[in-house]
């Protein structure tokens, strides 16, 4: 290797490497257009909602969410006016930001659950839920959410929904 050739390699390796670079890099990923960040949880905001491939309606449609008005979603990319998507079965697609909601909501996962008076395991119980009954999210402590449903008002475990991160606190 040629002595000019090994020095702009050094140095762009140094430049690359630098602690003001890296500083910058992440502060990059860090901003988002939305100024939210990036992975969170909305909803879906609109009675039809289209799901595309990529985020502009030139793509493809993967499905349609139809009637499903409060199932929570995962917001995991964004671009200025496209989301990108994931959904409690954990498909990936585009949807545009103006037919999500930031209202909060919970889906019951795997197995019928107590719904509970209080945040106690012992407490009594208002009503059962079945698994992939959507609920809206009132608020979280890190470990119990209260939750409306169909009149119902309650107590889960956040192991028994899909909605909120692992000890996520929701005011």
């Amino acid at each position: 290797m040629s002595r000019p050739l090994a020095f702009v390699l050094i140095a762009a390796t140094f430049i690359f490497f630098s602690p003001s670079v890296l500083t910058f890099a992440s502060a990059q990923e860090a901003s988002t257009h939305s100024n939210l960040p990036v992975p969170r949880f909305a909803t879906i905001g609109s009675s039809r909602v289209h799901m595309r491939q990529g985020p502009s309606q030139d793509h493809r449609i993967l499905w349609v969410f139809e009637g499903q008005q409060g199932l929570p979603v995962e917001i995991i990319a964004e671009t200025e006016t496209w989301r990108q998507i994931r959904d409690p079965d954990g498909d990936v697609g585009w949807v545009h930001r103006s037919l999500l909601s930031r209202a909060r909501g919970v889906v019951v996962t795997d197995e019928r659950r107590p719904l509970r008076r209080r945040a106690e395991s012992g407490a009594a119980v208002v009503a059962f839920l079945e698994p992939r009954v959507v609920a809206e999210l009132v608020e979280c402590s890190a470990e119990w959410c209260e939750v409306s449903v169909r009149g119902y008002s309650g107590y889960l475990r956040h192991d028994q929904v899909w909605g909120v991160y692992a000890s996520e606190i929701v005011e």
